[in-house]
C-alpha cells in the first residue's frame, strides 16, 4: 500500500484522535506499556536465522548471514552479519519507559505501531508542554526502531503549535532533533543511554524558543526568500509553484501570524502549516510521507530554517 501500512501492520491513536490514513484503533485514554503493546499488535518477537544456499541441488549454509524474521508472520524483514543486534519490540516500549520514568506515574503513549510488515516500529509519548512566543507547542518524543538490518535505533523531538496543530521542526547545532540510541543489552547501560536521550530533549525544547525569537526579529522579503527553499528542478513543477503561493498567502494572511508577517517566523509557520495541512496540488501531500516526517522531520524545515536564519 502506498501509505506504508501493510497487511500485516497496526497502529493506535490515544485521546480519540484518528490514526494515519484512518487504520487502526482509536482510544480515549492513552495506555500504558502494557497495553500500547498489545493495542499496536506489536506483541511479536524477531529471531536472527541462519541463511542456506541452493546450488547444484545441493544446500549449504552462507557464513556470517542471517535472516531477520518476525516469528507471527514467518516474514523476512531483512538480512544481517553475526555481529547484529536485536531489539525487541517489548525492549523498545522499556526503553522509552527508562526515558520518561517520573514519580508521577506511568508513562503514557499517544501513538505506537509499525510500517513495512514490520520492518519499522515506532512509538509516541507526549513530553512537557512549552510556550514559543506566546504559543502553545505541544512536546512529544518519539522513539523509532527497525528490523530490517539497515536502520539505527533513533529518539528524538516533535513539536505541535497548537493553535493551528502545525508541526515545528527546528534544527539546532546544539540540540538537534533527532539522535542515535545504541542498541544496549543491560538494564544499565540502557538507563544510563535513556538518561542521554532525557538530556538532549530537555535541551532541544529550551533551546526552541531562543530561536524563534531570533527568527520573530528578522525581516524577510516573502516573495523573493519562499522559492529558495526549493531546488531548481522542483520550481518548474506546477505543483511547487501552487505551494509558494499558498505559503506566501498564509504568510500575509492567516490571522494568528499577523503578528509575525514579513518576518521569518512568519515564513517558517506559514511553511509548517502548509505541510502539516496539504490541499489541492502540493508535494506535501503524498500519503506515504505522513508517518515516516512526522518522526523525521522534513528536510525543507531545516533547510527553511537556515536560509531565513541568515537573510
Amino acid at each position: 500500500m502506498s501509505h506504508r501500512i501493510m497487511e500485516t501492520d497496526y497502529m493506535f491513536s490515544a485521546n480519540g484522535i484518528r490514526p494515519w490514513h484512518g487504520l487502526g484503533t482509536i482510544v480515549e485514554k492513552a495506555p500504558t506499556q502494557k497495553d500500547a503493546i498489545k493495542l499496536a499488535k506489536l506483541n511479536w518477537k524477531v529471531e536472527k536465522l541462519p541463511v542456506f544456499a541452493k546450488v547444484d541441488g545441493k544446500s549449504f549454509e552462507i557464513e556470517d548471514r542471517y535472516a531477520l524474521m518476525r516469528m507471527d508472520t514467518k516474514y523476512c524483514t531483512g538480512m544481517v552479519m553475526d555481529r547484529y543486534e536485536i531489539v525487541q519490540n517489548n525492549e523498545a516500549f522499556s526503553f522509552v519507559d527508562d526515558i520518561m520514568k517520573t514519580e508521577k506515574g506511568a508513562v503514557r503513549y499517544e501513538t505506537a505501531g509499525s510500517l513495512f510488515n514490520g520492518k519499522k516500529i515506532f512509538l509516541l509519548v507526549k513530553m512537557q508542554d512549552s510556550k514559543i512566543l506566546g504559543d502553545a507547542v505541544e512536546n512529544y518524543l518519539f522513539f523509532t526502531n527497525s528490523h530490517d538490518g539497515l536502520n539505527a535505533v533513533k529518539a528524538g523531538i516533535s513539536n505541535v503549535r497548537v493553535v493551528c496543530d502545525n508541526t515545528l521542526q527546528m534544527a539546532m547545532k546544539g540540540a538537534t532533533r533527532s539522535w542515535s540510541a545504541h542498541h544496549t543489552k543491560s538494564v544499565k547501560s540502557r538507563q544510563e543511554e535513556a538518561i542521554r536521550t532525557l538530556r538532549l530533549a530537555t535541551k532541544y525544547i529550551k533551546e526552541m524558543p531562543v530561536i524563534a525569537e531570533a527568527m520573530a526579529g528578522i525581516k524577510v522579503n516573502v516573495e523573493k526568500i519562499v522559492p529558495v527553499f526549493f531546488t531548481k528542478s522542483e520550481l518548474e513543477t506546477d505543483k511547487t509553484q501552487m505551494t509558494i503561493q499558498k505559503i506566501i498567502a498564509i504568510s500575509k494572511e492567516k490571522d494568528d501570524l499577523q503578528n509575525f508577517k514579513g518576518t521569518a517566523w512568519g515564513v517558517y509557520n506559514a511553511l509548517s502549516d502548509v505541510i502539516s495541512h496539504p490541499t489541492g496540488k502540493s508535494q506535501f501531500r503524498s500519503p506515504d510521507r505522513r508517518m515516516d516526517t512526522f518522526l523525521k522531520g522534513y528536510s525543507i524545515l531545516g533547510k527553511a530554517q537556515k536560509i531565513l536564519m541568515a537573510a
